[in-house]
């Protein structure tokens, strides 16, 4: 993928972004705004494939404000999903952290669309650190994740819905992976508990 293909996809995701938003203040276009961000999503994560492989990824871990992180992430999710109730655990979340704020942002966006797309009423973001992990949690009360993804935990793409790419679980796992300190390696995990939960842990 050359660079003017690069900006093509960044330019259409942002416009697909935009259009999503201003669908979202009329108050009666759920389907539709979900269709818009579920597009700007998938280019996203394809663009961040192709350019994994012409050079793999690298994290800029950098210190993160984590109640900051996530109020901004919940903000831009309450303006989209209007009808739904967002609620945010912090009590337990440190004042300062270190990742690379951008890449985690992208996988939980991920986890936070998926949450939005199944929830009935409600969608969680919560944090903590746990045996010295720092640890960022979607949570929802839907149906859960199907048994396939379950089983696969992003290792390879599978799809949550027959509308999905699998892509965003996936990189996901990458992402979480690539944060690594002293021989400790990031990771996800998902369960339904009993709507679907996914956990990223982070050295």
């Amino acid at each position: 993928m050359n660079d003017l293909h690069s900006v093509v996809i960044h330019d259409v995701k942002n416009q697909l972004t935009e259009l999503a938003m201003r669908l979202a203040g009329r108050g009666d276009a759920e389907k539709e705004v979900n269709l818009a961000l579920n597009c700007a999503r998938r280019l996203t994560e394809m663009l961040l494939l192709f350019q994994d492989e012409q050079s793999p990824m690298q994290v800029n871990v950098d210190s993160v404000f984590p109640r900051d992180f996530m109020v901004f992430v919940l903000e831009e999710f309450r303006e989209f999903y209007p009808w739904l109730i967002f609620e945010l655990n912090d009590a337990l979340v440190p004042d300062t952290v270190f990742f690379d704020e951008a890449l985690v942002r992208l996988a939980i966006n991920n986890a936070l669309h998926n949450a939005c797309h199944y929830a009935q009423t409600k969608v969680c973001l919560s944090a903590c650190t746990q045996d010295a992990l720092f640890v960022l949690e979607v949570s929802d009360d839907g149906p859960g994740y199907p048994d396939k993804v379950l089983q696969s935990e992003g290792k390879l793409p599978s799809a949550v819905s027959l509308s999905g790419t699998g892509l965003g679980l996936y990189l996901a796992r990458k992402i979480a992976a690539l944060h690594t300190l002293q021989g400790v390696q990031g990771s996800i995990e998902l369960s339904n508990a009993p709507g679907a939960r996914f956990r990223m842990l982070l050295p």
